[in-house]
């Protein structure tokens, strides 16, 4: 089982802000917004270059949110590259739209979109602070796992509280030293969605941590405890699926701390 079946069973998602997705977050705050774009057969080259363009508009106009770039290497977006930017709040979104929206979006027009495909995607997530073990780290990780949960309707609450019992045998174990933030989305597609992201430092990290999950959670719980907690997890999965980002610095950019 690789490590991210064990985690996502240890702990709740949805987008939202680690040192890895978001960059500096305020724990307070855990508002953000993520855009998959897409770039046509044959221009990724010319893609990075209007991207690396655009991060320079971001930093021209002295844009106080960073914008993470990251690129899906694994799994159904393999080739496609996220664009991140978190630690706000939904009100912020609208005070930022009124200072740099129609810009940013003239200077999208010519510099992303005609190397992008049509098969883009945005949304806003929320991320779940109180079921997360984020790494102290204030620099996004160098790889990050990222865990889909779609859950069957009614199941968010179950879900979230069998996540929050692992999380905190995790916590108390101190199993296989995993930082990790789960997120929530909160509108832009299908709900409930959860994701959940497990920092890397490279492919060795998906090993599955020893002991294994079950044995950690029997110690920590007990058995009849953690079987229940287990069946509670499975029971509120719907589909879940993976793929690993590798975080591009080259195409990102850190706003002035």
């Amino acid at each position: 089982m690789r490590k991210f079946t064990v985690l996502c069973l240890a702990v709740f998602l949805v987008l939202g802000c680690t040192a890895s997705l978001c960059f500096a977050q305020d724990k307070s705050v855990n508002v953000g917004r993520v855009y998959v774009m897409t770039p046509k057969s044959g221009m990724v080259k010319q893609f990075e270059e209007g991207r690396k363009r655009h991060m320079e508009f971001h930093r021209k106009n002295n844009d106080t949110w960073s914008w993470l770039t990251w690129e899906i290497q694994t799994g159904e977006g393999t080739g496609s590259y996220l664009s991140t930017t978190f630690g706000h709040t939904f009100k912020d979104f609208d005070t930022w739209e009124a200072k740099l929206g129609a810009a940013d979006a003239a200077d999208s027009m010519a510099n992303l979109a005609p190397y992008l495909t049509d098969n883009g995607d945005n949304g806003f997530w929320m991320v779940l602070n109180n079921i997360s073990h984020p790494s102290d780290s204030m620099e996004p990780s160098k790889m990050a796992e990222a865990n889909h949960f779609l859950l069957k309707p009614g199941r968010e609450e179950k879900f979230i509280d069998a996540a929050r019992k692992i999380n905190d045998a995790i916590i108390k174990s101190n199993w296989g030293n995993a930082h990790y933030t789960w997120y929530m989305l909160v509108d832009g597609g299908q709900q409930p969605h959860l994701v959940l992201l497990i920092d890397m430092n490279g492919w060795a990290d998906l090993a599955e941590p020893e002991p294994p999950l079950n044995a950690m959670l029997e110690k920590a719980l007990g058995r009849m405890d953690a079987e229940a907690v287990m069946h509670t997890v499975n029971e509120s999965i719907q589909r879940e699926w993976t793929e690993t980002i590798l975080f591009r610095p080259d195409l990102s950019y850190m706003a002035p701390k």
